[in-house]
């Protein structure tokens, strides 16, 4: 509560600052607090990694152009003069955006009743706890199965979303990984309780069929999360499996450390794997250029931290269509093929993003609700966003301890992170079609010997609780 009320009065103080550096800096620190409400936790979560993202957006970016004054996004490509006033305007508003979506958490378990979490261990999803050598032997039959898939799809290149299938065999990459993540954290699981040679090789197996699964990935689209996000899960899935906690600086210093390499991915994105492995990765990042300029750089207005300067633009912009509520019903509709709708929004973009020039920048979960009904229905739709992010994080947090939870807990994270600067309905799939291919292998792999194996743990689970 302490950070909530920290954040709140430092967010009205700036108001009276607007249009100064001083403003810049008080706002900074109310989003660095927000961010601290959820570190303080010990555990990540959606809304830590969603909080997280959103501080590097909508602070360190701000702090960046006052300092360099680096206002060419918005003048060369947005065509909009911003000053000063209008900065720590924009930058106010993102704030009280990041508060209300904190808010929405913190009442989150008034909700728990209406969602069926009841602050116990949900009985209903049996954990894996062990697995056989069948089993075992199984799993990786099935990555070798989706890497044959994955060759056959990386083939056609990124001209696959083109295809006659366009997003539906576009996406199917997504939940294929997911498998090769379950897979490769069950391995681990095994190896660790047994310790035995034979379990190393397979986990070693596992993990490099992954990571060339992964690499494939990039040869269908230049989308760069479309594929790191999957290494993400699956380090942060793995460190659930030995930590029962595991604390932020797990996802703070590995982000951060990376970050350059992350802006050079990007640079080459149109260049295929082959042309990739001729490039010295270090060489590209930092060149001639001292590593620390290196990394302060990286959130200049040619890198990937945009998001705020789209937001302004966004703010400036006068929409000539307000979809409200529809970007919330929107979602599960999303998957409904063109043909059966001939009016379904291009790419599922439902706002008029004409102000981007036709740049593919994005204004970030508070800049869509922005254009969605203005300012008010943004602090509406971050509360209510945030209500449902921490909802996710309770239920993950109640399920039983098993490596079934451990993916849940990492997708809800790396997604969470995303959400800042997607739709809805892309956060909504993507979770979909990385959480269900998880639950049907995992609750398939359990027999009757493993339910009454793990009924004693049950029991003691909802002791402890």
């Amino acid at each position: 509560m302490i950070f909530l009320l920290s954040s709140t009065f430092l967010i009205l103080i700036s108001s009276v600052f607007i249009g100064s550096t001083l403003a810049v800096w008080l706002l900074a620190s109310a989003q660095l607090l927000l961010l601290a409400r959820e570190t303080s936790k010990g555990q990540v979560s959606g809304a830590g990694g969603f909080m997280f993202l959103s501080f590097t957006f909508f602070a360190v970016r701000p702090i960046y152009i006052i300092l360099e004054n680096d206002y060419a996004l918005l003048s060369d490509l947005f065509r909009v003069q911003v000053n000063l006033n209008q900065l720590t305007d924009s930058m106010w508003w993102a704030s009280i955006a990041s508060l209300a979506f904190a808010i929405g958490c913190f009442i989150s378990p008034s909700f728990y009743k209406v969602f069926g979490i009841n602050k116990k261990v949900h009985k209903e999803i049996v954990p894996v706890t062990s697995l056989s050598t069948r089993q075992v032997k199984s799993l990786l039959m099935l990555q070798l199965f989706t890497l044959a898939v994955m060759i056959v799809l990386a083939r056609a290149g990124r001209s696959l979303y083109g295809s006659a299938l366009g997003a539906y065999i576009y996406d199917l990459p997504v939940p294929l990984q997911a498998i090769n993540i379950f897979s490769m954290v069950s391995l681990f699981d095994r190896y660790r309780k047994h310790r035995s040679t034979s379990d190393l090789v397979r986990f070693v197996l596992s993990a490099l069929v992954f990571l060339y699964f992964t690499w494939l990935m990039r040869e269908v689209s230049a989308f760069r999360g479309f594929y790191v996000f999957g290494v993400m899960i699956g380090c942060i899935a793995i460190l659930l499996r030995i930590k029962r906690k595991v604390s932020y600086l797990w996802l703070f210093i590995p982000i951060l450390v990376l970050q350059p390499f992350f802006q050079t991915l990007g640079e080459t994105r149109f260049l295929d794997n082959s042309s990739i492995k001729e490039e010295s990765f270090i060489e590209r990042t930092f060149g001639d250029q001292d590593w620390t300029r290196t990394y302060w750089d990286f959130y200049d207005s040619r890198g990937d931290i945009n998001i705020f300067d789209t937001f302004i633009a966004a703010q400036l912009s006068k929409p000539s269509t307000r979809p409200y509520a529809v970007s919330w019903i929107y979602p599960p509709f999303h998957i409904i093929p063109r043909a059966f709708w001939n009016e379904k929004p291009e790419k599922g973009v439902l706002q008029d993003m004409s102000f981007t020039n036709g740049a593919p920048y994005s204004p970030g979960i508070a800049g869509f609700f922005l254009l969605d009904g203005g300012v008010f229905w943004m602090l509406l739709s971050m509360f209510t966003l945030g209500i449902v992010v921490a909802l996710l994080d309770s239920y993950s947090a109640l399920m039983l301890n098993g490596i079934f939870q451990s993916c849940v807990i990492a997708i809800l994270v790396v997604n969470g992170m995303f959400l800042t600067r997607t739709f809805l309905w892309f956060y909504f799939w993507q979770v979909i079609y990385a959480i269900y291919p998880v639950y049907f292998i995992s609750q398939r792999l359990i027999k009757r010997s493993q339910r009454a194996k793990s009924s004693r743990a049950i029991e003691d689970q909802v002791r402890q609780v």
